[in-house]
């Protein structure tokens, strides 16, 4: 699950973390694997915002649910938009070293098209997100 963390003045916090897989310090938004095969995404989104961020959002709102690679893996990824939020002490995982930062979502659309940001998950979900508050203000 992973989630974009917007606040009231439209600014959305991204974590700045290292990939080791393909050696790269990456931009992304909060984000984490299910506990368990049965754990609502919802759950592990609010989850992850505490641990990465120590934001806590009045709503959650659900984006969509991507399929990463349909022809390798069975990933589903469940995505959400977090408004309302307050901020408390973070949990990163002992492993986690991971570097916040707040930017407006305009720059963080931005980003995406220049291809700044190539994590697949945190591209769908800002353009989303983006959408969907330009929506909502008419």
């Amino acid at each position: 699950a992973a989630v974009v963390p917007v606040d009231e003045e439209e600014y959305v916090y991204l974590v700045r973390q290292h990939r080791v897989v393909n050696d790269m310090l990456t931009w992304e938004i909060p984000a984490g694997k299910l506990d368990t095969a049965d754990e609502d995404p919802l759950h592990c989104a609010v989850r992850e915002l505490r641990e990465e961020t120590g934001l806590k959002a009045e709503h959650m709102e659900k984006l969509s649910h991507i399929v990463t690679t349909p022809g390798f893996c069975t990933e589903k990824i469940g995505l959400y938009l977090a408004t309302g939020l307050s901020q408390h002490e973070d949990h990163p995982d002992e492993d986690e070293f991971i570097e916040p930062i707040l930017i407006p979502i305009e720059k963080a659309v931005e980003m995406v098209l220049n291809n700044e940001i190539p994590d697949g998950k945190t591209q769908v979900a800002v353009l989303k997100a983006a959408m969907l508050l330009n929506h909502k203000k008419g």
